[in-house]
C-alpha cells in the first residue's frame, strides 16, 4: 500500500470516528479538524460511501425516540431530531439567505420564533396543541449559514396546560430562549370548540 493510500484509509477512519460522535458535523468542520481541504474531505467521504451531512440529518431523524402527535413534518420548522413525547425534543435548522435581511444576512426572528413555537407543539403528546402564551428572548443574532439547534423539554404541567422551555444555539453562542405555553386537547373537545376543519365523517381516527 502506498504511503499515500494509507493516510487517505487514516483520514476516512478519523472521519468516520467524528460523524459517530457528531452525525450533523460538516465538511467545513471536517476540514478544520483533519487539517485539508474541503474538496479532500468530499472526496474522502464519497469513497468511504459516507452521505453528506443533509442526509446523515435526515436518517437520524428517521430513528427518532417517537413521533409527532400534534404537527406533521410538513409543519415542523426545521428538521425534527427526537422526540420524547411530554418530555423533551430537538430539532435542527440550516439557515439560508432567504431566511435572513437583505443587507445584514441576520435571520429573521420569525424564523428563530417558528422553530421554537413549532418544536414545542411537537412533543406534546395530545391530539391538538396550541400555543396560549409565550415568553420569549433573542439572546444573540443569527447569520445566513448558521445552524440552529433547538431543545426543548416540558417544565410544568397544570391540567390541560403545559408549559415548555426552547433553547436555542448556534456553534457559536446560546441565541433565544423561551416558555410556551400550550393547550393539550383531544379530538372530542377540539371539535366542540370548532377548532379542527371540517372533515368527512370517520375520517379521523
Amino acid at each position: 500500500m502506498t504511503e499515500k493510500a494509507e493516510k487517505m484509509l487514516q483520514r476516512q477512519a478519523r472521519i468516520e470516528s467524528e460523524i459517530e460522535d457528531n452525525p450533523f458535523i460538516t465538511d467545513e468542520e471536517l476540514a478544520a479538524l483533519l487539517k485539508v481541504s474541503i474538496h479532500t474531505i468530499r472526496s474522502d467521504r464519497r469513497k468511504a460511501g459516507i452521505p453528506e451531512v443533509r442526509k446523515r440529518t435526515k436518517k437520524v431523524a428517521e430513528t427518532i425516540f417517537g413521533e409527532s402527535k400534534t404537527l406533521s413534518a410538513q409543519e415542523i420548522v426545521g428538521d425534527l431530531l427526537e422526540i420524547d413525547p411530554d418530555n423533551s425534543g430537538l430539532s435542527l435548522l440550516d439557515t439560508t439567505p432567504e431566511m435572513g435581511i437583505e443587507k445584514s444576512g441576520i435571520i429573521r426572528g420569525h424564523i428563530i420564533f417558528a422553530q421554537a413555537n413549532s418544536l414545542a407543539n411537537a412533543i406534546v403528546d395530545a391530539d391538538v396543541a396550541l400555543t396560549g402564551e409565550a415568553t420569549v428572548k433573542f439572546l444573540a443574532p443569527v447569520r445566513s449559514g448558521e445552524r440552529i439547534l433547538a431543545k426543548a423539554r416540558v417544565i410544568k404541567e397544570k391540567g390541560r396546560k403545559k408549559e415548555i422551555e426552547v433553547i436555542m444555539k448556534t456553534k457559536k453562542s446560546l441565541v433565544f430562549k423561551g416558555t410556551f405555553t400550550i393547550y393539550c386537547l383531544n379530538h372530542e373537545l377540539a371539535s366542540h370548540l370548532n377548532i379542527l376543519k371540517e372533515v368527512d365523517e370517520g375520517s379521523i381516527k
